[in-house]
């Protein structure tokens, strides 16, 4: 094994504003997200930690209604450029028509604005449409995005009390570009298809992350009861979560690094966003170093960690990299995928057989 020979280990590396609660429940809060004052970069980056539940939960407040008496977004995950979050009632949109001695008609439609924030719409979600005789139609707002649509159609001979499936029978699925506005609204379309009646009095749509449950199967039935339906395959339909892309906004690398505000810290690089907004910006350690770049990186000690110098060469640590050093007596680059380390007597031995 190769020796070690560099400073003192330094202290474990923090992902969180110092003073600042770093995990709420089961999840860690990096920065420049942060849960309490002053403990995020900015209020579009606030994690409100309720501890009525055990273990406590994360929710972000919600960024597509500023209407301080929305339900707020449960936090799932947090990734370097993606943030998961659950919201029931605002991936949700629900039609039922009147029907039989039942004259009431509801709707709900998402809609979802993230305009003026952080946050975009990933091309990672998808709109799953539950009915018969219905349409779904998704709205965007972008440079990039597009609007489409999918329809849910039982066939004619479809026994009331069978199946359907998802996809299949009764369900479709689209994808959605990235993108700052979504409106996904349903319509009935029975008479467009020749039906007399509609068979089924609601529909359901759901916006979450592509994957999960691939496919299902719900009782026909449960369309006439929506309350039954969303209790019954909850799991199944609104299992997955909502997919934002984040990033620092108002501007981008050309000129967020002359900026007071600029995010990177010590050891990081600004990365451009691939985005719908004007600009936007993340931050990465550079190669060879490691933590939060937000809060600055430090050198990763290759010589503590995994590194390809030889067995008998010598590792030492340099700022973002580390040097392999041959035993005396030896020659070469000390490397395991390089030359390695030669003896001389064996350069001696090589120069001499070819004269």
């Amino acid at each position: 094994m190769a020796v070690a020979v560099a400073p003192p280990p330094s202290n474990a590396l923090e992902s969180t504003k110092p003073g600042c609660q770093s995990r709420c429940g089961n999840l860690e809060i990096p920065y420049p997200f942060g849960i309490g004052s002053n403990c995020s970069q900015n209020p579009f980056f606030d994690i409100s930690c309720n501890t009525y539940f055990n273990p406590p939960k994360p929710y972000l407040f919600d960024v597509s209604d500023f209407d301080i008496y929305a339900i707020p977004y449960e936090v799932v995950n947090i990734s370097e450029t993606q943030i998961y979050v659950n919201n029931s009632k605002a991936q949700l949109s629900m039609a039922c028509y009147g029907k039989g001695i039942d004259n009431k008609t509801q709707n709900s439609t998402i809609y979802m604005n993230f305009l003026d924030s952080p946050y975009t719409l990933s091309d990672a979600n998808q709109v799953t449409s539950i009915g018969c005789d219905d349409l779904a139609m998704v709205q965007q707002d972008s440079i990039k995005a597009s609007s489409g649509s999918c329809a849910s159609y039982c066939s004619h001979r479809q026994n009331p009390v069978g199946f359907g499936s998802c996809p299949g029978r009764g369900c479709c699925r689209t994808s959605i570009s990235k993108s700052d506005i979504l409106r996904v609204e349903l319509f009935d379309m029975h008479s467009f298809w020749g039906r007399h009646t509609k068979r089924f009095r609601c529909s359901f749509a759901f916006i979450g992350k592509i994957g999960g449950y691939d496919k299902f199967n719900f009782h026909l039935s449960h369309l006439n009861d929506p309350t039954n339906f969303l209790k019954n395959y909850n799991e199944e339909f609104m299992g997955m979560p909502l997919v934002l892309d984040w990033s620092i906004m108002d501007s981008n690398c050309t000129y967020a690094p002359n900026s007071t505000n600029y995010a990177c810290q010590k050891n990081s690089n600004c990365i451009d966003m691939d985005s719908t907004k004007l600009g936007g910006y993340h931050c990465r350690c550079k190669k060879g170093y490691e933590g939060n770049p937000y809060l600055g990186c430090h050198d990763i000690n290759e010589c503590e960690k995994s590194n390809h110098c030889v067995s008998i060469g010598t590792c030492t640590n340099t700022p973002g990299s580390y040097n392999c050093l041959c035993p005396d007596g030896y020659h070469g680059d000390g490397k395991k995928y390089g030359i390695g380390c030669i003896p001389y007597y064996a350069i001696v031995v090589i120069s001499i057989s070819n004269k």
